[in-house]
């Protein structure tokens, strides 16, 4: 029997419990992209409120991949100082970290340089440029430097973000990417600068450092990523040497592919539950599920009812940080969190329905 509370080897980490707190884009920099002071404080109230380990929000790889000036950089200077002091607070509860590393394409609404965004393909009416075989080298050689840089801070590991309609999701999407190339046609092509990024940092990272990824169990929109996709590519990065593998879901283009969804009652909670359990099956890879859990006696019997090693929450963690050591402590309500969406917006990371 599994339990929500028990220690546990999730992705090649150690963590005291299965709960993760999902990774949240929480306007986490200042107007150079350096973490401000309030991110210490949101991750400290997260490493004390009990839950075992963080995926930080996304942070940009390089000058062509923020969806927003406050998204911190990995290539400013002081990353690696920032990050470092980051690690070290979450450390000092018990806690472990894993930064997501991330690429927005073409949900870039401008670049550092001034040049347009960067996408698999031309898209009408679209200010997008269209990516060359040079264009696709720079982001895998930005996401190994990236990787490195966590590495070195001290973080526990690295979360390629590859979900939700950002530049990896855009490349797996028929709807984004019409390429002839490589790169380009069935899965197998469509998938290749994910199998380039990961292979890159491995290669750099080693064989001993965690290598997660985010990725959608299907994209919810027709003619995009569909599931039996998403489980040929987490096959291929299972034999790779992947270490975990959030599934998640959506891309983000209408209401209908949306990555956050409702949650009114139970049977809503875990909406990427089922394809999560499906890839666990038959993994060697550690399959977390993410997606609408809320309520702590569900969690636990989805986790004995399958293969998952851990349940990963976001919104509730916003609206409650000490969510964890409340349940722990045999308050088991289920989380406060309505999944109104209204925490996601610039400014200060709280929830306007249950402020604190």
């Amino acid at each position: 029997m599994k339990a929500i509370f028990e220690k546990t080897m999730v992705g090649g980490i150690s963590s005291k419990n299965r709960l993760v707190r999902s990774a949240t884009f929480e306007y986490g920099g200042d107007d150079s992209g350096r973490y401000r002071q309030n991110m210490y404080d949101v991750y400290e109230g997260l490493a004390k409120g009990g839950v075992g380990l963080i995926i930080t929000g996304m942070v940009g790889i390089d000058e062509n991949s923020r969806v927003s000036p406050y998204m911190v950089k990995t290539y400013d200077a002081t990353f690696a100082d920032g990050l470092k002091k980051l690690t070290e607070i979450v450390h000092g509860y018990g806690c472990k970290i894993v930064v997501q590393i991330a690429h927005n394409g073409a949900k870039v609404p401008k670049t550092d340089t001034g040049l347009p965004p960067m996408a698999p393909s031309k898209l009408a009416d679209k200010n997008y440029r269209e990516m060359s075989g040079r264009d696709i080298q720079s982001p895998i050689g930005s996401f190994t430097t990236a990787a490195i840089r966590c590495k070195e801070a001290g973080a526990d590991g690295v979360q390629i973000h590859a979900a939700h309609g950002y530049l990896i999701s855009q490349f797996l999407s028929p709807i984004f990417n019409h390429r002839a190339d490589e790169y380009g046609g069935a899965i197998e092509k469509r998938a290749k600068i994910l199998f380039d990024i990961y292979n890159a940092i491995r290669a750099a990272v080693g064989n001993d450092y965690p290598i997660w990824i985010k990725i959608n169990s299907s994209d919810l929109e027709e003619s995009s990523f569909t599931f039996e996709e998403c489980q040929w590519v987490c096959d291929q990065l299972t034999d790779m040497g992947i270490d975990a593998i959030e599934v998640s879901g959506g891309i983000s283009i209408t209401p209908r592919s949306a990555s956050a969804q409702p949650v009114r009652n139970g049977q809503e909670e875990g909406y990427f539950y089922k394809e999560a359990n499906r890839i666990a099956e038959n993994s060697k890879a550690d399959i977390i599920s993410v997606g609408g859990h809320r309520t702590p006696e569900l969690l636990e019997e989805k986790l004995n009812q399958s293969n998952v090693k851990a349940i990963s929450l976001c919104r509730p963690f916003i609206c409650e940080p000490d969510l964890v050591n409340r349940w722990q402590s045999g308050n088991l309500e289920k989380a406060k969190c309505v999944s109104c969406n209204k925490c996601f917006a610039p400014g200060e990371l709280s929830c306007k329905v249950f402020p604190r």
